[in-house]
């Protein structure tokens, strides 16, 4: 039975109550819901955005998995959520349930690493896992969701007393990882400070941990003469490049923990000084045209779309706190206009660098050769942030 007949025989609340008792009910599929979609996005965004969010949602919530590629979708869609998208509640919520449920750890591609339940969810010590935090600290926070705050500080209780370490105790990737990457800065130190939002009993010791691996990734990959974070540490030292999603990371990571100090904590000013540095070095390589290049100080390699997203994100986050002064805008906008001329109408995205840090260090250009789950996330993120102060588009 399609959408439209269940929905000829349900209201919208009951169709509510079906998704929260496991039984989830996709909604309207193709330009229909693309349509729909549009007319509740604000006017300046693309097409494409609209339909990222349809396509989303006409999927059942199980294929999104636990890790990154999974979580980093979800959070971007939960952004939308009060936002005049009520039905991602429901998505949401059957995703988080059908997890809870299932004995085992859901696929992904990465390191097999240790296994630990994360609010009755199995997941691994893999640190792209850790992702399954971010949108449950929304869910948490939006829906007052039990099972989801209990993930935000099992996965925070796992990094703080469990995690794999590297010789300078930074959090590791994976429980054999042999090298480190900002990458891991954002899954560790991010998890570590939302879980501390929502315990009151281990609250600080949460954000001492999270401030301390953000403090540590920081001094160890940011180049302070240039203001770019290298992409890898391997075990001879430091690589030779600076990978775009290096940088955009480690940006991700400062942004997550400042918005989320007491005020007057002093650790404040340290860090507002390094994301201004890195603030700079961004600014200083970006291409005429607005977007970024794969490696940021060469412009032989290709103009990049997701680290892009992150960097106009990012850089706006820090200019609507205050963090960074207006002068940052017009980098911003440019940023943001590239990865718009490079979002399709039907919801891909191109010119996507679909390696990660190793094929980066070793200069492979690998380009749009795979679709990822991650990358529409982080355009929905991105989307979310460079309007958030805009209304929905009026109808004509």
């Amino acid at each position: 039975m399609g959408y439209n007949a269940v929905k000829a025989m349900v209201t919208r609340r009951e169709i509510l109550k079906l998704a929260l008792a496991g039984a989830f009910v996709p909604p309207m599929t193709g330009a229909e819901a693309v349509t729909s979609v549009k007319d509740r996005l604000p006017q300046s965004l693309p097409a494409g955005v609209a339909a990222i969010i349809a396509n989303t949602l006409s999927l059942n919530p199980a294929s999104l998995n636990t890790d990154w590629f999974g979580t980093m979708l979800m959070y971007g869609l939960l952004q939308w959520e009060s936002r005049g998208f009520p039905e991602v509640r429901a998505f949401a919520q059957a995703w988080l349930d059908y997890h809870r449920k299932s004995p085992e750890v859901s696929k992904y591609d990465g390191p097999v690493s240790r296994r630990f339940k994360a609010g009755g969810i199995e997941i691994t010590s893999y640190c792209g896992q850790f992702g399954l935090a971010f949108p449950c600290y929304w869910m948490a926070r939006l829906f007052h969701d039990a099972t989801a705050r209990s993930v935000c500080t099992d996965i925070a209780d796992f990094i703080l007393h469990q995690s794999a370490r590297n010789r300078l105790g930074m959090v590791a990737h994976d429980d054999n990882a042999e090298f480190a990457i900002p990458d891991t800065c954002y899954f560790a130190a991010g998890p570590l400070i939302l879980a501390a939002m929502l315990s009151q009993e281990h609250g600080e010791v949460y954000r001492r941990q999270a401030i301390l691996q953000l403090r540590t990734y920081t001094d160890v990959f940011l180049v302070k003469e240039i203001g770019l974070a290298r992409t890898v540490l391997l075990k001879d030292g430091l690589g030779k490049t600076y990978w775009t999603r290096a940088s955009g990371w480690l940006l991700w990571a400062m942004v997550t923990v400042l918005d989320n100090l007491p005020r007057g904590d002093p650790n404040t000013e340290q860090i507002l000084k390094d994301l201004r540095l890195l603030a700079g070095g961004i600014k200083r390589v970006q291409d005429p045209g607005g977007g970024f290049h794969v490696l940021l100080d060469d412009p032989a390699t290709p103009l990049e779309t997701t680290g892009s997203a992150m960097f106009a994100a990012g850089l706006h986050w820090a200019i609507r706190k205050g963090w960074l002064a207006d002068s940052f805008g017009s980098t911003v906008a440019r940023a943001w206009s590239f990865v718009k001329g490079n979002i399709t109408d039907d919801g891909n995205d191109v010119h996507v660098y679909t390696g990660w840090a190793l094929p980066a260090e070793k200069r492979m250009m690998l380009m749009d050769r795979v679709k990822m789950g991650w990358i529409p996330g982080f355009i929905l993120l991105a989307a979310n942030e460079l309007t958030i102060d805009e209304s929905p588009r009026k109808r004509a």
